[in-house]
């Protein structure tokens, strides 16, 4: 076996600090609410497109921005991206929704995309995969090469859950609140690869995981790791993939900055002990439960303290380190109303409140999202 192994995979060269955002739409019909599969007819009108592009249902469109130099003009292109879909929609009476989980609509009802990669997955995944009706953001930071990317990730690992926290935003999960404030991990974490990734000692010990997946049958290529955060090698990015399609435009304007913060942080930082992978589940545990609300367990002091209290501890840090301000910025911007609403989790549940039904919800999340303005 180990013959058939592949022994090098390239990590193509890109710009430090460079940025590109993935965003995982679905499609919901503008009166009932639910999931419907409209994403076909966008693609009849694009054609094929880097920018907008299918996914495992018919009822999601991914929309990825260009590389760019700044969290702004990422979210510039991602806005007009946004309007162009939903203009397309609209003359079919159907919208675009920003949540980690649809509120009421079931997996069972989703049509898969018409792709003969979605085919072998779910030939592979069967159950696991049918059910992988979950929407998150996933960030990509340009890295100079493997090994950096690797060191980087290494860094990022005890930071993830904060990722999470601050991005939860899938409460309802077929027409019930789970108690959770981010579900969608849950069913993304049953994956064959997917959860949590791994300490690794450099880009060879990478090539040499990803190549024994690859031998074995395991994985097909590379992109079939869906680890919450992983190595892209043909973009030469390292992809933060943890956080639920983020509540508003200004949260997701937020997240994306802070990630590509603590990425420029890691990628420049001294080498420190690793913190135990136990420690990090339990974190991991606490943003899935309580979100923006969680209690958790400092990874470097082993103190507790809320999570918004460490974030707002970790900007004063990454400014130190030099963090561009501008970028934040948009992290420091938000913490009061995050202090005072919590995050997309809680807005979903105290907006059902004064629903009543989950469509009417459905049309309060659409209408609060700061993208269709």
């Amino acid at each position: 076996m180990s013959d058939q192994m592949p022994t090098y995979i390239p990590f193509q060269h890109s710009s430090t600090g460079t940025l590109g955002v993935e965003m995982e739409w679905m499609t919901v019909d503008q009166g009932s609410g639910a999931q419907i599969p409209a994403a076909p007819f966008v693609f009849e009108v694009t054609g094929p497109s880097a920018r907008i592009k299918p996914e495992l249902f018919t009822s999601t469109v991914e929309i990825n921005t260009d590389i760019h130099h700044s969290t702004a003009a990422a979210i510039d292109q991602l806005q007009a991206l946004y309007d162009q879909v939903s203009d397309m929609l609209a003359g079919r009476q159907a919208a675009l929704l920003s949540t980690g989980t649809h509120p009421f609509s079931h997996w069972r009802d989703q049509q898969i995309s018409d792709d003969p990669r979605y085919g072998r997955l779910l030939d592979r995944l069967q159950w696991m995969a049918r059910r992988f009706n979950i929407f998150g953001i996933h960030v990509h930071v340009g890295m100079p090469d493997g090994d950096s990317c690797i060191h980087a990730m290494n860094h990022l690992l005890p930071v993830l859950p904060v990722f999470l926290a601050i991005s939860a935003n899938s409460p309802f999960w077929h027409g019930e609140d789970t108690g959770l404030s981010a579900s969608r991990i849950k069913i993304f974490e049953g994956l064959s690869q997917g959860g949590m990734p791994f300490y690794f000692e450099n880009w060879r010990d990478f090539e040499h995981c990803a190549g024994r997946l690859q031998a074995t049958g395991s994985i097909d290529s590379v992109r079939d790791i869906w680890w919450e955060m992983r190595p892209h090698p043909d973009f030469g990015t390292l992809e933060v993939r943890i956080g639920d399609m983020p509540a508003c435009r200004d949260d997701a304007a937020a997240y994306i900055a802070y990630v590509r913060a603590e990425a420029m942080a890691a990628l420049h930082a001294d080498a420190i002990p690793r913190i135990h992978p136990s420690l990090i589940r339990e974190n991991r545990w606490r943003a899935c439960r309580f979100g923006m609300r969680a209690t958790i367990i400092d990874p470097f002091t082993e103190e507790l303290i809320p999570v918004l209290d460490w974030l707002e501890k970790r900007l004063e840090r990454l400014d130190q380190c030099g963090i561009d301000r501008s970028e934040l910025a948009l992290v420091a911007g938000r913490m009061d109303c995050w202090r005072s609403h919590g995050g997309g989790d809680a807005i979903q549940r105290h907006l059902f409140s004064r629903q009543s039904s989950l469509p009417d919800l459905v049309r309060a999340i659409r209408l609060q999202d700061g993208w269709n303005s």
